[in-house]
């Protein structure tokens, strides 16, 4: 009885036995695996490692769907992959390791990815995309060459409720021609048409126009002669306001003292129309020209400012720092809530080249002084938390091609890189208007160019010829 015990026992212990070798003879005849290929791929690179790329196994292509930034240095990257159970990884024959080795992807590079039996191998083509396009290049383009009649001298834009629009005023000559306004609006900047205002449209020239509270406000112009009947431009004291840019309503005497070529400024919804040329003296509305000054200077200029804080009523300001000299056309802009005034024409007819600003249009403080060459009747705009200056007149007479941009307010200017530049049929000028609309695109609108400077024997500016541009630019920054 024990003995049998003891053989089923000893009989058991070989069955098992037997198992454990048959067993272990099948897991060791079973053939390696052809299953290979990656199954993620990325980059422990800390500027793109969380960049998605995705791996596709039908066309076996690893690409990034987001562009790397532009000008992205790829040429010594590290790639993180994993891939099936058993399968190595070489370019080229030569080994690679996930999350160690270094390569160049700044072309595309070949993977082979070989699977646990030594023969099955998958090919991937691994393209690291980056952005070709610079971010902060500009896109320009003409909308049009010849938005409005060239007749009228002057051009005043402003947008509003998502529509362009432009007073043109022609200037009149003494006893003979009264001045004459004409109004185009546009959808798109690419076709404009001539409207008829209603109202009381402010007739005459030299608009000075500032936007705020979903109104336009016409902040003095010329609109005649002077009651005396001499040869002397009247300045409008009225104000004159629109809602939809057809219908005008005028407040009189709104403005207490008439100016015009003065920057006008919406901070906050609160009106400013800074310094700017008063009524002159009877019978001259500019003084007689120093010898060797290129422009002639105004016959008096204001030295204060117009507020208004409910867009009905504009009270001068107490006169401002008197270490600021005086000044018209200079360019005006706004910027992390301040105004800021560049450049003009100074009371001697001289171009100027300083910055100021202020918050209260009254104590003005020095920014900077030679930060760009002298100039007067520049266009100045803040766009992209940057301010950006365009052309304006030097001292010689001709019209600067200058693009500035200063990251700083207007301490320093530099020059726009290539990629921002205006084509080469882009002509340079003064007194254009520059603005941005609700969907971040850049305006230029019209303005005035240069066809012919002459110069005194001494070679001071005897005479310049002006052209009227009626043309219309826009441009757009690419990150945008």
């Amino acid at each position: 009885m024990k003995t049998n015990q003891k053989l089923k026992y000893l009989f058991s212990l070989v069955i098992l036995s037997g198992l454990l070798l048959t067993t272990s003879c099948s897991k060791d005849d079973e053939p390696a695996s052809n299953l290979t290929g990656f199954t993620s791929f990325g980059f422990t690179n800390d500027l793109i490692k969380d960049y998605p790329f995705t791996v596709d196994n039908t066309n076996f292509v690893i690409k990034n769907t987001d562009s790397l930034p532009y000008q992205f240095d790829a040429s010594a990257l590290i790639a993180q992959f994993s891939v099936i159970s058993g399968s190595k990884v070489d370019i080229a024959g030569v080994s690679q390791t996930s999350g160690v080795t270094v390569n160049d992807f700044s072309n595309d590079v070949t993977y082979t990815v070989t699977a646990e039996d030594g023969v099955t191998e998958r090919t991937y083509t691994v393209e690291v995309n980056i952005a070709q396009t610079n971010p902060e290049g500009v896109q320009w383009s003409q909308k049009s060459p010849n938005a409005f009649d060239n007749t009228f001298e002057t051009q005043e834009y402003f947008y509003l409720n998502g529509k362009h629009w432009v007073v043109l005023g022609k200037r009149f000559v003494w006893f003979q021609t009264s001045p004459e306004s004409k109004l185009y609006s546009s959808t798109d900047g690419i076709s404009w048409t001539e409207e008829t205002p209603t109202g009381d449209f402010p007739v005459g020239y030299d608009h000075n126009i500032v936007v705020a509270n979903n109104k336009a406000y016409v902040v003095g112009y010329i609109s005649g002669v002077d009651t005396w009947g001499a040869d002397q431009p009247t300045l409008e004291k009225n104000l004159f306001t629109t809602e939809d840019g057809i219908s005008w309503t005028k407040s009189e005497d709104a403005l207490d003292v008439a100016r015009i070529y003065s920057p006008g400024y919406n901070v906050d919804e609160t009106i400013y129309a800074f310094a700017g040329n008063l009524q002159g003296g009877f019978g001259s509305f500019t003084n007689a020209r120093p010898i060797g000054a290129p422009f002639y200077p105004p016959a008096g200029i204001s030295p204060s400012t117009l507020v208004s804080t409910n867009g009905t009523s504009f009270t001068p300001s107490a006169d401002y720092s008197a270490e600021m000299p005086k000044r018209v056309y200079g360019a005006g802009y706004v910027y992390e809530g301040k105004m800021y005034v560049a450049g003009g024409i100074g009371a001697d007819g001289f171009p100027l080249n300083d910055v100021w600003s202020s918050t209260d249009g009254v104590t003005w403080s020095l920014v900077s002084e030679g930060a760009f060459t002298a100039r007067r009747g520049s266009s100045a705009v803040t766009y992209d938390g940057k301010v950006w200056l365009f052309g304006g007149q030097l001292e010689d007479g001709q019209v600067s091609t200058d693009m500035l941009v200063s990251e700083d307010g207007g301490v320093t200017f530099s020059p726009v890189p290539a990629d921002q530049l205006l084509p080469s049929n882009y002509k340079a000028r003064l007194n254009a208007d520059i603005s941005v609309d609700a969907d971040g695109n850049l305006w230029i609108i019209g303005g005035e160019t240069v066809t012919d400077v002459t110069y005194s024997d001494e070679g001071y500016v005897d005479a310049i010829t002006y052209e009227v541009l009626t043309d219309v630019w826009s441009g757009k920054l690419n990150k945008l």
